[in-house]
């Protein structure tokens, strides 16, 4: 397996799923930075939201984007992917029903219009293990890889 695989496959195993994420959004000169319900997949992270909010508000002015979750930090290109009803979403949006199973019926409303997917097309990112820490290059499928002791205790 190549590095850049490793690394992906890393990221899947660490961000696969439901997890709470950092998301870093910019206007103007105005950082913002919250925790949202995300979920890894090829290379791209995916959030269930709605378009009157203020992350949403800020993407649509600077697509520009960072993540991170614990040792792990990215940054990319977000775009509104629409409504989960939307035709072209069906597929997607019943993998996220069964990813965000815990939180979606009760806290998502597909027939709100202004419901939306985001998703996070990721540029570059740096994960770790426990051994290793891969910075990795998506636009070009590259990764390299460092030598990395953790030790670093987790609460």
């Amino acid at each position: 397996m190549n590095e850049f695989d490793a690394a992906c496959e890393l990221i899947q195993k660490q961000l696969g799923h439901d997890v709470q994420i950092s998301l870093a959004t910019c206007n103007k000169n105005n950082v913002s930075v919250r925790i949202v319900d995300g979920y890894y997949k090829d290379g791209c992270i995916y959030v269930v939201t709605h378009t009157s909010s203020h992350k949403m508000k800020q993407i649509s002015l600077n697509s520009n984007v960072a993540v991170c979750k614990d040792l792990f930090q990215g940054i990319g290109k977000a775009e509104n992917l629409g409504n989960p009803k939307e035709i072209k979403n069906q597929e997607l949006a019943k993998e996220l029903r069964e990813v965000f199973i815990i939180f979606y019926d009760r806290h998502v409303d597909e027939d709100d219009p202004g419901t939306c997917i985001l998703k996070i097309n990721l540029t570059e990112a740096v994960v770790f293990d426990d051994n290793n820490k891969y910075s990795i290059d998506y636009l070009n499928k590259t990764a390299k890889r460092y030598d990395f002791h953790n030790d670093i205790i987790t609460i």
